[in-house]
């Protein structure tokens, strides 16, 4: 436990992470279905009835530092040891925090009617969600006194973080309404595992170096609950994600997304704090075990004053439009292009993302180029590898490409030594991103009528569709009948 509680804390200090992968984004892959619940995954007379991921994990991860304090966690993260040159001690500089990340560990989705092309799935997944800003001498206490010239500092650790984990138990329903609109929604049902929230409005440090100790003190509130089990019903929630898919006249398609619209009731061992502490030593501030020390006082005054409450939180929801059109470049339809354009508006945060996604495919294989910029001067180069048949598809990817592959060179490389201390920060941002899927279809070929080897029942339009020509057609039964 102590262990990813300090993961989570030099995470938590460094990371900014967007969840959403924009080179799914109009693939026809099981993933991109119930991400963009508008989305078709089947293809009638080509696609097998039943999709599924046979439990081989969907997963979609990122994220990267800003700031100053890129030297020292990713060289702490590679080679164990914290390269402290470029953080700025006692001017109180941020970090950004933003995290997500989804893994979809069960996905089934059932091809039901060729009136309407309607869809039914049915999903398990688990996901993260981190944010707050911290300093950049929380950072360095990490690597104790050495960067602190002084003996005593005031309000150097105000800093704010919040991350949440649930469970999400999912139940998707896609419809072709007519030749020209599709409406898919997804409903889920959420299981908190742990929330944790700490605002640090006042702090400070006294250092006392003939005994290698610190003396730390806070204020602040924070809330938590540390439910750690995977299926809870301590912490119930729900969510909804709603998708339009509408096809232009000229051959465009638009889609409009409302995702994971949710919230998340904690009630399993949730606490408030308000903290006050006025003191708390830190032993062994330069040893070995300064992190494990640190870590347990913090833990310590963030859990005093402790009063049960339960309370509620929000899910990451996101607002999203993309427009899309495909070219065939030869007569036989063997090379396409496909291009996206998407932005995206985090509904309960600042900041607007925009992405241009743009897949070169041949045959079975698809190579995507992915762009994207968000507001805050973040501008991010990656790309996507994908096989893809009416049966069987498999991505594989990263949307930070020059970052990622820092990281791993990082990750395999021996550590400097002696250990460096670099003052200058290198790049804009540092950190990693992945995702990869894989799905496969089975049971009976979707086929026509004309071409049919049994006649499907398509007498009955299915639910959107009824409501659809009873809104806007006026449609009623005859009274006689």
């Amino acid at each position: 436990m102590k262990k990813t509680i300090i993961i989570s804390c030099l995470i938590m200090s460094t990371a900014k992470l967007f969840a959403q992968q924009y080179s799914q984004y109009n693939t026809g892959t099981l993933y991109d279905s119930f991400e963009n619940p508008s989305q078709r995954s089947f293809i009638p007379d080509s696609s097998r009835a039943i999709a599924s991921n046979f439990f081989f994990p969907n997963f979609s991860g990122n994220f990267y530092v800003t700031g100053n304090a890129q030297n020292a966690l990713t060289s702490r993260l590679s080679w164990g040891y914290y390269n402290t040159g470029a953080l700025e001690i006692g001017n109180k500089k941020y970090s950004n925090i933003r995290s997500n990340s989804s893994l979809y560990l069960g996905m089934l989705k059932i091809f039901t009617s060729l009136n309407g092309n309607q869809e039914l799935g049915f999903s398990i997944s688990n996901h993260t969600e981190t944010r707050g800003y911290a300093t950049d001498e929380s950072i360095a206490l990490f690597n104790g006194s050495t960067n602190f010239n002084k003996d005593v500092y005031a309000d150097i650790f105000n800093s704010r973080f919040s991350y949440q984990v649930y469970n999400q138990f999912s139940l998707s329903y896609r419809e072709q309404i007519n030749p020209r609109l599709a409406l898919g929604v997804k409903v889920s049902a959420l299981l908190g595992m742990a929330y944790r929230e700490v605002n640090i409005v006042q702090s400070g440090v006294v250092f006392d170096r003939p005994n290698d100790a610190a003396t730390l003190s806070m204020r602040g509130t924070a809330r938590a609950s540390d439910t750690l089990s995977l299926f809870s019903l301590k912490n119930p929630g729900v969510a909804i994600s709603i998708g339009a898919g509408v096809t232009g006249r000229q051959g465009f398609r638009f889609q409009y997304n409302l995702k994971n619209l949710g919230v998340i009731h904690w009630g399993g061992e949730a606490y408030h704090s308000d903290f006050n502490n006025p003191g708390t030593v830190i032993p062994g501030i330069t040893t070995a075990k300064r992190e494990d020390n640190i870590i347990d006082s913090v833990q310590s005054i963030t859990s005093t004053n402790k009063t049960g409450k339960r309370f509620y939180s929000k899910t990451n929801a996101l607002a999203e439009f993309s427009v899309n059109k495909t070219y065939w470049i030869d007569y036989d339809h063997k090379f396409k292009l496909s291009p996206t354009l998407i932005v995206s508006k985090e509904l309960f945060y600042d900041g607007i993302s925009g992405a241009a996604v743009v897949p070169f495919g041949y045959n079975s294989y698809t190579a995507t180029l992915t762009t994207s910029y968000h507001t805050m001067g973040i501008f991010n180069f990656g790309g996507q590898f994908m096989y893809k048949t009416p049966n069987v598809e498999f991505f594989i990817g990263t949307e930070k490409l020059l970052p990622t592959a820092r990281a791993a060179r990082m990750a395999v490389t021996s550590p400097n030594v002696p250990q460096r201390q670099t003052t200058g920060v290198a790049h804009n941002y540092s950190g990693a991103d992945f995702f990869i899927g894989a799905s496969f279809k089975f049971g009976n070929v979707i086929e026509h009528a004309m071409n049919a080897s049994f006649i499907p029942d398509g007498s009955e339009k299915g639910f959107f569709g009824r409501m659809w020509d009873k809104i806007f057609k006026g449609e009623k039964k005859d009274k006689n009948y």
